[in-house]
């Protein structure tokens, strides 16, 4: 996924400086960020890095039980 921050800060509309809050500087820096963090991210359609959340209760309560990508993707790919 490409980020959509116009490289040049002079493209946004000054409107849009008021919402967003930042310096020319600061915006150089976070879109500098941003496109670093895309660089390292999978492709569209390719798969998840491996994680592990924890599950939660029908009621949206911690339940301490955690649930691991990984494991759910080798089960998946052994024959039935």
């Amino acid at each position: 996924m490409r980020i959509s921050y116009p490289e040049d800060w002079r493209e946004i509309p000054p409107e849009r400086w008021t919402r967003m809050n930042l310096t020319p500087e600061a915006y150089a820096r976070m879109r500098a960020e941003r496109a670093e963090r895309d660089r390292r991210s999978p492709a569209v359609g390719d798969p998840a890095p491996d994680f592990e959340v924890e599950r939660l209760s029908p009621e949206g309560k911690r339940t301490v039980e955690a649930w691991a990508d990984a494991v759910k993707r080798q089960a998946d790919s052994v024959p039935a």
